[in-house]
Formats: C-alpha cells, structure tokens, sequence
C-alpha cells in the first residue's frame, strides 16, 4: 500500500494538521511507503530524514499570509500550481494500492487537489477536521452575530447573510469558493469515503454527504498523560485552554467568572484576548504555553471549562484534563459534550445562558463533588480514548476497505 497524506501545512499550527502529520509519521514507521504532500512550509523537524516517508511542500502561502492578495485570491479557489505537482507525482504510483488521504485543502491546496486525484482514477478520502463540505465559512457558526447559523448552505438566505468574521466580501469570496470546489473540485460528489471526528459532526454534515458515502467516525488519538492525577478538590482555578476567538467563546466564561469572583486561569492566546482581558482584568492569562509549563498550571487547576458557541467536531482539551483527574463544564453546542456524562464527570450547561454556566461553576465549589468527579472523569477517559495504535489499526483497516470498493 501506498498513502499520500494532503495537508496544507507542512508543519503544525492546529488540530488538524497535528493529526495529519502525526498520521503520516505513524503509517511510516510502520513501514507503509507514505507521501505528505503539503503546501506551505517549513516542515516540521520531526518529519525530516524519516524511512518510508517523503514530504513535497510547494511552497507556497495560505491565502491569509500571502502578500498578492491577487494570487491568494485565485490560488485559494484553484491552485493550478499543487494540482500539477500532485499529478505529476501520482501518475508512478498504481491506483489500485494507493490512497489519497485528504486532511486539509482549504487554506493553500484547494480542491484543485481532489480533482487531479480523480482523474486519474484514485481513490480519495477525505477527513472531516471541519463543515467545510457543506459550510462556506467552514463551520456554521455566524461571526457577526456569535451564534451558531441554522441557514441551509448557499441557500438564499446563506447568500445574504454576513456571517463571515472580517466583511462581507470575504463571505462572498467564500461562497464563489464553495461553488468551485462543488462544482470543480468534486467536493463532496466525487469522494470515496469520509472520516468523522466525532459522531455529533457526522450527524450535522450526513445530510449533505453523497447518499451512499462509506463515513467512519473515528476520534482523534490521545496519549494519556504519565503525570499523576491532580487533587482538584484542592485547588482553586477554573481553566480555559485554547484559542482567544469568536466561536471558542472565552468571554462568556470571563463575564460569569467575574460575576461570581471565581479564580480563572486562561491559557492562549487570539484576536479576543484584550476583550476578554477588559472583561476580568483580574484573571490569570498566560498565554501558550510548553508542555512541561501547562503541567505547571494544571496542578493548580480545579476545573475545565469548555464553552465553545459553535459545533466545535471534538474539543480535546476535554479529554486532555480527564486525562489530569480534571472535570469539565461544556456547552452543549459542540461536541465535546460526547465526553461529559452530565452530573457525573462534569456538568454540560446551555450554551449562551450564563445562568446555565454559573449554576454549574458554582456547583464545582463544592470540594467532595468536584473530587468524585475528577476521579470518574480520569477513570472513563482512560476507557474511551483511543490509542495510537488503535488509530492506526482502525485507519489501515478503512483504507483497505476503500481500495476493494468498486
């Protein structure tokens, strides 16, 4: 078997090329002749001088970075320059061992990239990291208005509404875009299989999959950490951990913390760090942090809260601090409420209801139920997480079942 993993990133700067390059790594050392095909660079450190595994990198920026908005323009609807490249690659490989495994084409390869395996007759999978299937802005979530979006997508009313988070000619661009890679692209027509991430993103983006499509839910691999469990019922911090933006929603969590005087730790960094710094001035901010220093902190973590306003497809920060003895507090409008069994190792609140989130910090106060649940909440995520090794397993047994369909 042959796999050629697309990734627009040679290098990790989120979720999804984590998972992408670490996929690539993993099939390599176990001997599978893998190609990570990516666009801009630089690649990682990890990847270089590695057996079975080559990286091609064309080179090139996403559309956000690149100083020809012209070029980023145009490439980000069609990138003529990676189609060829990929092409010209695939055509020494046998279509009938060989799996394109697509994570991420929307911010340098495009859907350019999809065809060109098409067409010469390759099998193609595509993994689920967001709605960018079926949602023009990738996530169904209305910037303007901070709220989940219920609009059909490139429906009429999709079309007018001015969702995106800079301008609304940005949101037209997105939409000329969905149209390409549709209609072009084959996205998602002309797809073999799809991975999931979870089964609460399968079931919103199911009705707008090829009726027959071959879809695997498969979670992300987490290694569950060798730091012991952390004595939550003696500390006193409520974390939040990622990135300072719109849909992540950082500031709810601010403003109820604020109100009820609870101690806050955040832990990140975005465009919304000064809003939610005005927020709660008092609360602890940190930025990104290194492993060893996040261990730092985490030892005096309580509590995670997890309020994320949009389908967020998994939320691993969950699993993460389960991982610490660390419960959660999670919106129920993403995934990551999958994680929470409510009352048990954590608590799922309403998301956009501060009352619904201040009920549940308070109710962490208490230091014998907030110990129970860090203890259930380290004992299921060791039950239900997934293993490297049970990833892989699960992966090469989907890819083989791809390449025996007609």
């Amino acid at each position: 078997m042959r796999v050629f993993i697309l990734s627009d990133f040679a290098y990790v700067n989120g979720g999804a090329s984590q998972i992408a390059l670490n996929t690539a790594l993993s099939l390599a050392q176990r001997g599978v002749r893998t190609s990570l095909f990516t666009g801009m660079g630089p690649v990682a450190e990890s990847l270089v001088d590695q057996k079975f595994l080559s990286v091609i990198c064309t080179g090139q920026y996403d559309i956000l970075s690149d100083p020809n908005r012209f070029r980023a323009i145009y490439q980000g609807l069609w990138n003529h320059k990676a189609a060829r490249i990929l092409s010209h690659m695939l055509r020494d490989f046998s279509r009938h061992d060989t799996i394109v495994h697509v994570h991420t084409c929307q911010k340098v390869l495009s859907s350019s990239c999809i065809y060109a395996a098409k067409k010469l007759g390759f099998k193609v999978i595509y993994h689920l990291h967001d709605y960018g299937v079926a949602c023009p802005n990738l996530g169904f979530y209305n910037y303007q208005t901070r709220q989940v979006c219920h609009y059909d997508p490139m429906s009429r009313s999709c079309l007018l509404s001015n969702c995106d988070a800079r301008k609304y000619t940005h949101k037209v661009w997105r939409l000329l875009r969905q149209l390409v890679q549709k209609n072009l692209g084959g996205l998602p027509a002309w797809v073999d299989a799809f991975f999931a991430v979870s089964e609460f993103s399968h079931n919103i983006l199911r009705p707008f999959l090829p009726k027959d499509s071959i879809v695997q839910v498969l979670q992300n691999p987490y290694r569950i950490s060798s730091y012991p469990p952390v004595e939550v019922e003696k500390n006193k911090y409520f974390l939040f951990l990622g990135r300072m933006s719109a849909e992540k929603n950082p500031m709810e969590f601010a403003e109820c913390a604020r109100d009820l005087n609870l101690p806050a730790l955040f832990v990140g960094n975005g465009e919304y760090l000064d809003t939610v710094k005005s927020i709660y001035p008092q609360a602890v901010f940190t930025g990104w942090l290194r492993k060893e220093q996040l261990y730092d902190y985490i030892r005096q973590v309580r509590c995670l809260v997890f309020p994320s306003a949009w389908y967020e497809t998994q939320g691993l920060s969950v699993q993460e601090m389960a991982a610490y003895g660390i419960p959660a507090i999670v919106s129920d409008a993403c995934a990551a409420k999958e994680m929470i069994i409510n009352g048990n190792n954590g608590w799922i609140y309403e998301s956009g209801n501060k009352d619904s989130l201040k009920d549940c910090l308070l109710r962490m106060m208490d230091d014998i139920d907030v110990s129970l649940m860090g203890k259930r909440a380290h004992e299921l995520v060791k039950k239900k997480s997934i293993s490297d090794e049970q990833y892989m397993e699960q992966l090469l047994s989907f890819y083989e079942r791809v390449l025996l369909t007609v």
